[in-house]
């Protein structure tokens, strides 16, 4: 008699088992798409980063000794800098002047403005962004036998 009720029972039994098997094995799903997702997550932001660096700008002076010569600020990175200004002095007094957008591979000239800045312990200074508005500057400092010191710092907030 007993054996005839655990065999009645046996497919509620399997149908049991079954569920909590489906359970676990749903459990199981969840915790791997979570691991997928946060790897999706990661790959995208790489992505962005990626692209970012591709476009980035990067801005620095030189001196120039082709036609309209005289110190400039050089696009040397790989996109176009836009919303520029540099630090220029007046009469001790600093202020940041804006400029044209830079393409790549172009200069602006500021020789006059950038001859006064040198050996300045201020510095000068150049805050421009990317086209997907990411912020970035150029220092230059110069340390005590007139060296130059250039800083870039990306992007800033």
């Amino acid at each position: 008699m007993v054996a005839c009720c655990i065999l009645a029972n046996v497919p509620a039994w399997i149908q049991a088992l079954a569920a909590v098997c489906l359970v676990i094995l749903t459990l199981l799903t969840l915790i791997v798409l979570k691991g997928y997702a946060a790897d999706t997550n990661t790959i995208a932001q790489a992505s962005v980063s990626q692209l970012e660096n591709s476009q980035m700008p990067f801005l620095a002076v030189a001196f120039g000794d082709q036609e309209g010569g005289g110190w400039g600020i050089y696009n040397q990175g790989f996109g176009p800098a836009i919303n520029i200004s540099y630090s220029r002095y007046d009469r001790e007094r600093r202020e940041m002047f804006p400029i044209p957008p830079i393409a790549p591979g172009r200069r602006q000239i500021v020789h006059n403005e950038y001859a006064h800045a040198v050996g300045n312990p201020a510095g000068f200074e150049i805050q421009y962004e990317s086209l997907s508005g990411a912020k970035y500057r150029t220092l230059i400092s110069w340390d005590e036998q007139g060296t130059a010191r250039v800083q870039f710092q990306k992007p800033i907030h």
